[in-house]
């Protein structure tokens, strides 16, 4: 697994259109027991391109399968995850771009299509792969910058996408936004914090009961175990993208005790803070 955000004011030379501001770039295979939980990203529009397996795309609670060669569109503020089998496998590759300008070509095409999904084509998985992995290539001769090159490999597999949902398309209408809902964006932006069901429920002005049901019904698990594999998620990125220390990171996540971080991390990723992080330093060769 690995993952790059691109903030530099160096990144994205290319500000007209066709060209989109590209944000993200990163390559997920599920570790044991391990899935991402539900999350949004608040500035960008995301495209998972799936390379091998399969699972679902969950949005709101509404599920769409996905397969080897399906690619996935993900609007910005879109609560959703990914979910796999309980014996099965899923790799794909994320690229995230800026909807601005709002009247780029690309912009206002992805902005209309919202959440959808393609069929898989595996005709399209060696081209697919074969441009992350020079996409990575070119981030690691750039310093970590996307320059104009990048920019223009993926500006390549955006058009295949809009190509591919202009073709065949899945679409998902999403709710309105529900109590459920606000719960879970309320834990997301507070999850660093200290929260128990008790103090949620005072929150939204519920009872402790009533809450948890509304959650679990929605999103299919407790809201405090959403809090923890939110918080071991958040402490896969920081692992992976900064030098802290594990009781450091702990500490960001919300943990104080590092025994209880350590414990609650094998938990839900399968194995400790330390030996995720010594998996992943070398540079990956996919």
């Amino acid at each position: 697994m690995w993952l790059y955000d691109y903030q530099s004011p160096q990144d994205n030379p290319y500000k007209d259109a066709p060209f989109v501001s590209i944000t993200h770039m990163s390559h997920v295979d599920n570790l044991p027991t391990w899935t991402y939980p539900w999350h949004t990203h608040e500035g960008s529009y995301e495209l998972a391109f799936i390379v091998e397996g399969g699972g679902s795309l969950v949005v709101n609670n509404q599920s769409i399968p996905v397969e080897a060669g399906s690619v996935a569109a993900i609007p910005p503020k879109t609560l959703h995850r990914f979910t796999v089998p309980a014996q099965g496998k899923m790799r794909y590759y994320t690229l995230r771009f800026l909807l601005e300008p709002a009247s780029g070509e690309l912009q206002v095409f992805f902005a209309k299509l919202g959440s959808a999904v393609t069929p898989g084509n595996i005709h399209l998985l060696p081209y697919t792969q074969d441009t992350f992995r020079l996409l990575l290539s070119l981030h690691q001769a750039n310093n970590g910058h996307v320059d104009a090159l990048f920019q223009s490999v993926c500006l390549s597999l955006i058009q295949l996408a809009r190509k591919l949902f202009t073709s065949k398309t899945l679409s998902v209408r999403l709710d309105d936004q529900h109590f459920a809902s606000d719960i879970l964006v309320y834990i997301e932006e507070n999850r660093s914090q200290k929260i128990t069901l008790e103090s949620l429920a005072k929150q939204f002005n519920v009872s402790p009961s009533h809450l948890s049901r509304i959650f679990s019904n929605a999103y299919g698990t407790s809201p405090i175990n959403y809090l923890i594999n939110a918080r071991c998620t958040w402490a896969t990125e920081l692992l992976l993208k900064s030098d802290l220390s594990i009781p450091e990171i702990g500490e960001q996540v919300g943990y104080d005790n590092p025994a209880h971080f350590n414990h609650m991390f094998l938990q839900r990723i399968g194995c400790t803070p330390v030996e995720y992080r010594q998996r992943n330093q070398k540079p990956p060769s996919d």
